[in-house]
């Protein structure tokens, strides 16, 4: 990942990025964020947003989610210091360089050293920069030596207004090396650097011409890689360049052109730097009042960079339109701060023109005295820039021309003035190539006019008048470098502009590429749309709704071929949103291009003004497409869209609508076919219940007769013991007395009453313990009448009976009281019996039942699982044990009668499994928001060899005759509609378990639980 990457990577990153849709690769997201931090800053941090929430970031290896989450924190803090936000851009640059760290990230921690070198930058903090610099050197020598040589290049910037000879050794000893071993020799970040250096060099070395050209350069190279504070930057100092060559004009394009950069991207050091160059070069051409307020507005944005060196230059700009414009107290306490800020920064240019600010200010003001000793300390300041004494000594002499002073020892000179005049005379010899100014000439010739020294005023005045001459000619020569270099900026933007002509060709062109690609995709995505739906009407609406987004179609009809194949009916139309009521076209009509179209299974086009070409029930069309739907060589319909407006549909369109034909045609087939298959599915299912159901009519049948018999019995034995009774009670009642007739009443009721049910055993175990009871009593034939009292549900209530036993007409009662208990216990066994009946055939019933509209109903699992334990109820009686483990469950939505199917196939197989002899286990519970039932058998097992087929269609291990092989299948397609799985555990020996896991739904709102 390049620190600043060309125009035409990120063009790349951008396709694939279009390209993506919505499942875009968080390092892609990555890429295109860090290429765009500088490019477009809010877009940039966007992209992060978007990086950090996609599904794909979570699906990475921890270590690459660490890595780019540290990237993208990096490219927030370079937002931060952007915006001026220098703390908060610290502290996550830092925390951003802990991470890279850690994981070894060799350029993310190059990346995070250069950012903080540029927050140092902005700090004003020139040692730290360094410092930062060169660790990001360090780490970019290990991986990307473009990376490192940009960082010793900035290295060297730093220097420049320090040691200017430091930073070009430094320039030259490293980033030769660095561009030698770097990817491409003319990677356009590092030249940006490498020409802004040098530019930067020469504009303090006086080579003006030089370094706008350098400049320029790193103009259009940082442009081309993203480095937009870069670019600023380098057309601001074009514009100081064309200042120094006396071209106020170019100068205030230029660092216009800055400033129009700078506040399109808003960053507050960025704009507050190209204001202040802006309003230099207005005051260069002497607009103080226009300079003004753009200074008093940079100094507000770089106040929280008041310790760099933009502030105090921004300062010592206003400071010389104060005194301009003659505010020279407010100039002077300006140039006293710029001062201090200088001495700070150890910026000794800087220093020196403060300095000399307040001495002309001073001297405005009449401090002769306060004046001399800051000259005097801006001398101080100027000892290693010769023309720099050479303008401090001339002020100097000006200052002792106002406040004459006596000549001090060692000033050889008619005056302290001369002797000042002479010293910037020395000094300027020295200078080669410099011109000596010729008003410090005319000024001499003055000071010795004065002096009476009338000679030395005139060669001094020929001196003046040579230098003015000179200085002419150094300024025509200015102006012609200044034309010169013009000159070729304007061939570089001509050439430029060519160049983005061409750049914008192809933009056109990957454009129409990209649309082309992007209606590509989405014809994809609506393919997958329509041919994925497996319902007619849905297919229509879906067509309908696709060709209104892709083609100018108010109106857009489908017919379809009826089954006699002789007529085509409108099964969909619309026209300008207004549903149209249906109408049938025969094949054979040779006036209707919908036939024409089906009968020669071709793509019809019919295209002019004023056709006014209709459809039965339609307005005039005059552009028409017809296309048929074909599954092979099958016709199914024939589509048509249609617009009042001429030569709508070219070759792009009819691409569209054949392809969306296409789709129709595959989606409507497979509708078909499913239609098919759900008539064949709904057959077999009512085949397999049919079978079901006659395996269980004998079942059912000798059910049912069973306690039909007992009816028939107990009826039997009823009219029987009536008789007895009718006959024996009356003349019963007359013989006893009162209170042995309330005995017997008791007796009666008693056994009436009594719920108590025993087994053959208790009743064999209640006669013997009786007998001996009465034995003891003396009683009687002991044997009949503890039988007797044992059917009464008397032989608890031995103590109230004896009266009775003992009585004369003790043998009366008792045959009476038998036949009253047998009236009693045969009464009850109809009731059990019809009672039995019932719930067989309640339980038939609700087995039967079908429910055509295939609507979900509430359905209790535990009930639905009885029915069909009951209609099996004599199966299971045969010698399989029953064993219920069932839970509360909520009620679910289902299908109660195709549940029913499902019990009924998995209960027959697991009686078939056991040979009807064994245990049948059948669980019912919750797991979180599934209801689970299980059905288990300790049958044979099922072979792991066939275990993975028994869901198959028709597969079955079964003998001819006994299953159909569909019974699993059936299952499982039922449980998938419930939305529920089907398993099986099965060890061969020991038993099969089904378990069927359904999704509970609350009743309650009809939604799912969870």
């Amino acid at each position: 990942m390049d620190l600043f990457a060309d125009d035409g990577v990120v063009a790349e990153l951008e396709a694939r990025y279009l390209s993506a849709g919505d499942a875009v690769d968080p390092e892609l997201l990555l890429e295109l964020a860090w290429q765009m931090r500088q490019r477009d800053t809010a877009r940039a941090l966007a992209l992060v947003d978007s990086a950090q929430a996609s599904a794909g970031l979570a699906a990475l290896p921890a270590a690459e989610r660490r890595r780019i989450g540290a990237r993208l924190a990096l490219i927030r803090a370079e937002a931060k210091a952007l915006f001026a936000d220098f703390d908060g851009a610290a502290a996550q640059a830092q925390e951003a360089l802990q991470e890279m760290l850690a994981l070894g990230d060799m350029l993310g921690c190059a990346d995070t050293h250069w950012l903080k070198a540029m927050i140092a930058n902005e700090l004003g903090d020139r040692a730290s920069e360094c410092v930062e610099l060169e660790r990001a050197a360090h780490y970019a020598g290990m991986a990307d030596p473009v990376r490192c040589g940009i960082a010793h290049a900035a290295t060297a910037m730093a220097l420049v207004f320090t040691d200017l000879e430091g930073a070009r050794s430094h320039w030259a000893e490293h980033l030769g090396a660095a561009q030698e071993q770097a990817r491409s020799p003319s990677h356009p970040a590092l030249l940006s650097w490498s020409d802004s250096f040098q530019g930067l060099a020469a504009l303090v070395s006086n080579d003006c011409g030089s370094g706008i050209e350098h400049f320029l350069r790193a103009h259009a190279h940082a442009l081309s890689c993203g480095q937009i504070k870069r670019a600023i930057n380098a057309a601001t100092n074009i514009g100081v360049g064309f200042i120094n060559l006396n071209d106020l004009a170019s100068a205030l394009e230029w660092t216009e052109l800055g400033l129009k950069m700078a506040r399109k991207t808003a960053w507050p050091r960025s704009v507050g730097v190209a204001l202040m160059q802006f309003a230099g070069s207005l005051r260069q051409a002497r607009r103080y009042e226009a300079a003004r307020p753009l200074l008093d507005e940079a100094l507000q944005l770089l106040a929280p960079m008041q310790a760099s060196r933009q502030y105090a230059l921004a300062m010592n700009t206003l400071a010389e339109v104060e005194l301009a414009c003659g505010d020279h107290a407010a100039a002077l306490e300006r140039f006293r701060s710029v001062e201090q800020r200088a001495r700070v920064l150890g910026q000794k240019d800087l220093k020196w023109q403060a300095l000399l600010g307040q001495a002309r200010a001073l001297l405005t003001m009449g401090q002769g005295g306060p004046a001399m000793e800051a000259a005097r300390a801006a001398r101080d300041a100027a000892q290693t820039r010769p023309v720099q004494q050479v303008e401090t000594y001339q002020l100097m002499a000006e200052i002792e021309r106002a406040h004459p002073q006596p000549l001090l020892p060692g000033m050889k000179a008619g005056s302290a003035a001369l002797y000042f005049f002479h010293l910037a005379l020395d000094v300027a010899a020295d200078i080669e190539g410099y011109t000596v100014p010729s008003d410090l000439l005319e000024a001499m010739a003055r000071e010795y006019a004065n002096d009476k020294d009338f000679l030395r005023a005139h060669q001094y005045g020929q001196q003046a008048i040579a230098a003015l001459k000179q200085a002419h000619d150094e300024d025509f020569t200015k102006r012609s470098i200044a034309m010169h270099v013009t000159q070729q900026t304007e061939r570089t933007r001509a050439e430029g502009e060519h160049l983005r002509q061409l750049a914008k060709v192809q933009a056109e062109r990957a454009d129409s590429l990209s649309r082309t690609n992007a209606i590509l995709e989405q014809l994809g995505s609506i393919g997958r749309l329509i041919t994925g739906n497996l319902d007619a009407q849905a297919v229509f609406s879906a067509l309908d709704r696709h060709v209104h987004e892709l083609l100018d179609a108010p109106s857009f009809f489908i017919f379809r071929l009826n089954d006699d194949g002789q007529s085509l009916g409108m099964v969909f139309g619309v026209e300008s949103g207004e549903l149209l009521g249906s109408f049938e076209i025969a094949v054979d009509d040779p006036r209707s291009h919908v036939a024409y179209c089906a009968r020669e299974r071709q793509v019809l086009v019919i295209d002019g003004e004023g056709t006014g070409v209709r459809l039965p029930g339609t307005a005039g069309s005059a552009s028409l497409l017809f296309a048929p739907l074909l599954q092979g060589e099958r016709l199914l319909g024939v589509l048509t869209v249609q617009s009042p407006r001429p030569h709508a549909y070219g070759e792009h369109e009819r691409a569209i609508f054949h392809t969306l034909c296409a789709y129709g045609a595959i989606a409507l087939a497979n509708a078909e076919a499913l239609q098919r298959q759900r008539q064949a599915q709904a057959l077999l299912i009512q085949q397999e219940k049919m079978a079901s159901l006659g395996q269980l009519v004998a079942s059912v049948a000798h059910e049912i007769n069973t306690p039909l018999g007992a009816i028939k019995s107990s009826g039997k034995s009823i009219a029987e013991a009536l008789d007895h009774a009718l006959e024996n009670l009356p003349r019963l009642l007359q013989r006893i007395e009162g209170p042995v007739q309330a005995l017997f009443i008791q007796l009666i009721d008693g056994a009436r009453q009594s719920t108590e049910l025993l087994s053959m055993r208790e009743e064999r175990a209640a006669i013997r313990s009786l007998s001996e009871q009465l034995t003891q009593a003396g009683i009687g034939n002991v044997r009949i009448t503890a039988g007797l009292l044992v059917q009464l549900h008397a032989q608890h209530r031995l103590e109230q009976v004896l009266p009775l036993l003992r009585h004369a007409e003790a043998e009366l009662m008792l045959a009476t009281a038998q036949s009253v208990a047998a009236i009693l216990s045969c009464s009850g066994n109809i009731n059990d019996a019809v009672e039995r009946v019932g719930k067989i055939v309640f339980a038939l019933k609700s087995y039967s039942r079908v429910d055509a509209s295939g609507a979900m109903h509430p359905t209790d699992l535990r009930q639905s699982l009885e029915t069909v334990l009951t209609i099996y109820q004599h199966q299971l009686r045969q010698g399989t044990e029953l064993v219920r483990r069932y839970e509360e469950l909520p009620p679910l939505l289902g299908l109660p009668d195709e549940l029913n199917q499902v019990w009924t196939n998995l209960i027959h197989n697991a009686l078939q499994a056991m040979g009807h002899q064994g245990v049948l286990t059948i669980g019912l519970h919750r797991d979180g928001d599934t209801a689970v039932v299980s059905i288990g058998d300790s049958g044979c097992g099922i072979p792991e060899a066939i275990r993975a087929r028994i869901f198959e269609p028709f597969f079955t291990t079964k003998p001819i005759g006994e299953g159909s092989g569909i019974g699993l299948d059936i299952v499982r397609k039922i449980v998938d509609k419930h939305g529920g799985r089907i398993e099986v555990d099965s060890q061969e020996g020991v038993g099969t378990t089904f378990f069927v896991r359904l999704p509970l739904t609350s009743i309650a709102d009809g939604t799912p639980s969870q």
